[in-house]
């Protein structure tokens, strides 16, 4: 460097060098400070392990034990008494099967195949944003005054204001209602897209089994997925989706002052990963790649196990006794969910400008692996939960973890395993005679020990025990009787103890009042009682608290505005679908009541759908009853032919009346014919009528004539069986007499005198 008087010069390689090294200063103290950040964070994990391992100590011991019983299998300190005393060491699985039914049970009420239990409902008051409200109220005062106007009448204001206010509340609640059931649909995809089904499932098992279950979720996680383009063409993308997993008991550590996922000073889950899923997770925001390098680099090829005194056993009693036997490539890694004082987080080392006031509670989340922080994040949840959701079957007042079903019955299946045992040991002793045998009054030749039907046993004189028998046969007394009713009754105390009835897993032997259909369903339905409290449990702790979580992130972070909306979530996992089936016989009863014209003139055709609809659900009829535009557009349809058929009925009827007048006009025609023809003959002349006259009594006379020539021809000539008539005037007519001069024709006519006939 020179200098020029007062004016420092510098060459541009110099300010270079200068720059460089203040980078490398400054990316030395991020170093630093990310060093004491990490080391001062590692630390304060690593001591709240130690404390929340110390406090597990006694938890672990009930894990175990209720895993054991689970299993079958007894306590390695009394397997061994119960060798050193020889006889049996059967155990009887009767917390097996309890647990069983008891996991069964709350599957077919939580997982049901075509329901879900939970739901998405408005609250009574749904508020939604001014940018919704605005334009209803604009639209509605701008139909008022349109009506008003027409009207020529003056709205009263406050009439105005209050109907106003009821057609906002009404809108705001359809709008609520709308939004709900949008995303009711949105978080099924996102639960069926995270692996929540598994998850849950796996959780049931250890709600049956241990003092407390544990999901976590949801986690965004960067997951592989297949997108579609043009001719179907598959190309992988990455998706950011929420997931869900079980995390076992033995692994949440829970701080000494906790009784719940959230009220304690911090909750550590002991996590299990390895190369590959390390190496996903550089450069996901909020992880450190260069301290997942580092634990790559120490741990990539011999892994990281912080064994537990409880490890081994755990993985011979869950089928993996040979893991310990084995370096394994699994990295053991600690997550730390906890509050933290700001004036703390500022110590570790945390940038100022995350922490707005030093006295004020953070919640943050941290990874540990070894001595290195891979990952560091305050929780974003607005209330602040954890990740974590828990629920026990039987919970404790003031207390982190509950009872376990095999807790429950423990005396009751220590009582009956040593009831079997004692039962086996008697059956075996009193299977067969005890035999004493008297060697010195045996052949040298016979083996006591050798015994077989028919055998002659080969005996001599004994100086010392005299002729006494050589062999004698004792037969022990059986207990089976007395010991079965004892193990009977204990085993149907098991039922009172857990609440788990014989009969609700397909039991036969009921008895009472389970004899009968209606018995039966009455015992079923006050076993539903005790299985309702513990489902309860799960609807409190996970199901409402993984739904609420969901709907609020997605409320948070969705572009869909259509999801959004002031909505409360409803857990049916107690309530609706513990009486589903009984629900389902009330519907179909319903169903059939209302089939009449009175009902249907009340529920209408859009509720008989709902109706139906509901019931096709039931019977997994998918598709059976069309959907409510469907409906309309049916209804559209229907109207139209109905229109149409009326409009065909009205011209046929038109036509047929045309038709009808035209055979009316018909017929009258007719009529006035007849009448025209009867009035013509009644005004006939008196000629007329002569003339008509005469001419009949011409043709009569034609006739005689003609007789009267046969007869002249000669009165011998008659036909055989004809007697000739004794006098001509008896051939005339009968009832016209007959006269001598005119041939029998009646006074007052004859042929026409002069030659126009006469008048």
């Amino acid at each position: 460097m020179a200098s020029l008087g007062l004016m420092q010069y510098r060459s541009a390689a110099e300010l270079r060098d200068d720059e460089l090294q203040e980078a490398q200063r400054l990316a030395d103290a991020e170093a630093r400070r990310t060093a004491v950040f990490e080391s001062s964070l590692a630390s304060h994990i690593r001591r709240s392990w130690e404390e929340a391992k110390m406090a597990k100590q006694e938890v672990e011991q009930r894990l175990l034990d209720c895993l054991r019983r689970r299993k079958g299998e007894y306590d390695p300190s009394k397997l061994s008494a119960i060798k050193g005393e020889g006889g049996s060491a059967i155990y009887m699985m009767l917390t097996a099967t309890k647990c069983r039914a008891a996991a069964s049970w709350v599957r077919d009420i939580l997982m049901p195949a075509s329901e879900k239990p939970w739901g998405l409902s408005p609250t009574p008051i749904a508020d939604l944003p001014p940018e919704f409200v605005q334009p209803v109220f604009q639209q509605f005062m701008q139909r008022a005054l349109m009506e008003a106007q027409q009207s020529g009448e003056q709205p009263d204001p406050q009439q105005l204001m209050t109907a106003a206010e009821a057609h906002i509340r009404h809108a705001v609640q359809e709008k609520a209602q709308e939004a709900a059931e949008r995303h009711e649909e949105l978080i099924a995809d996102q639960l069926a897209e995270g692996e929540w089904d598994d998850a849950l499932e796996a959780f049931i098992d250890d709600f049956a089994t241990y003092p407390a279950a544990f999901i976590r979720g949801h986690n965004l996680r960067r997951v592989s997925a297949l997108a579609w383009q043009a001719g179907w063409k598959a190309v992988k993308t990455k998706e950011i989706k929420p997931e869900w997993y079980r995390v076992s008991p033995f692994d949440m550590y829970p701080s000494p002052d906790a009784t719940s996922i959230d009220d304690g000073a911090y909750i550590i889950e002991r996590a299990r990963m390895t190369r590959a899923h390390l190496n996903k997770l550089i450069g996901v925001p909020s992880y450190n790649a260069d301290a997942i390098r580092e634990v790559l680099s120490e741990h990539g090829q011999t892994g990281l196990r912080d064994w537990l005194w409880t490890d081994g056993e755990r993985a011979e009693l869950e089928g993996r006794g040979h893991e310990w036997l084995t370096r394994g490539q699994t990295i053991d890694a600690l997550i730390y969910c906890g509050g933290a004082q700001g004036t703390s987080l500022l110590q570790w080392g945390v940038d100022p400008s995350e922490v707005d006031d030093p006295l004020a509670e953070y919640e943050v989340e941290a990874t540990l692996i070894g001595q290195h922080v891979i990952r560091v994040k305050f929780n974003r949840d607005p209330l602040e939960r954890r990740p974590y959701h828990k629920a026990s079957f039987q919970p404790i007042p003031g207390s982190f973890w509950g009872m376990g079903i095999p807790e429950l019955m423990a005396d009751i299946q220590d009582v009956c395993n040593a009831t079997a045992r004692s039962l086996v040991n008697n059956l075996a002793i009193s299977s067969g005679p005890q035999v004493e045998v008297y060697e010195d009054r045996l052949d040298p030749t016979e083996d006591p020990t050798e015994m077989y039907p028919w055998k002659v046993w080969r005996t001599k004189d004994s100086n010392v025990t005299g002729n006494n028998p050589a062999v004698r046969f004792y037969q022990p007394t059986s207990n089976a009787a007395e010991l079965l009713a004892v193990y009977e009754k204990f085993e149907i105390r098991a039922d009172d103890a857990t609440n788990i009835p014989r009969y609700t897993y397909g039991n036969e032997r009921v008895g009472g009042a389970g004899s009968t259909a209606t018995g039966l369903s009455m015992l079923m339905e006050s076993a539903n009682k005790g299985i309702k409290d513990a489902i309860r449990h799960i609807d409190r702790g996970v199901i409402r608290r993984v739904i609420e979580a969901l709907w609020l992130h997605n409320m948070q972070y969705s572009d869909d505005q259509s999801i959004k909306g002031d909505v409360s979530v409803i857990p049916r996992g107690s309530s609706a679908m513990l009486i589903r089936e009984q629900t389902h016989q009330m519907r179909s009863q319903f169903l059939q009541m209302t089939a009449n014209p009175i009902d249907m003139g009340i529920i209408g055709q859009e509720g008989r759908r709902k109706l139906l609809a509901s019931i096709a659900e039931k019977l997994d009829l998918p598709g059976a009853i069309p959907s409510e535009d469907e409906m309309e557009k049916n209804m559209a349809a229907q109207n139209e032919t109905g229109q149409m058929m009326q409009e065909l009925d009205r011209i046929i009827k038109q036509a047929e009346a045309q038709e009808k007048s035209a055979e009316a006009e018909k017929a009258m025609a007719e009529v006035d014919e007849t009448r025209a023809e009867a009035q013509r003959t009644q005004t006939l002349t008196p000629l007329e009528a002569r003339k008509m006259l005469a001419e009949i009594l011409n043709m009569m006379q034609g006739g005689q004539h003609e007789r009267a020539r046969l007869e002249s021809a000669g009165p011998n000539r008659q036909h055989a069986g004809w007697p000739a008539p004794a006098n001509p005037a008896a051939t005339a007519p009968r009832g016209m007499p007959g006269q001598a001069g005119n041939g029998g024709q009646p006074a007052g006519y004859g042929p026409p005198a002069g030659p126009r006939g006469g008048v």
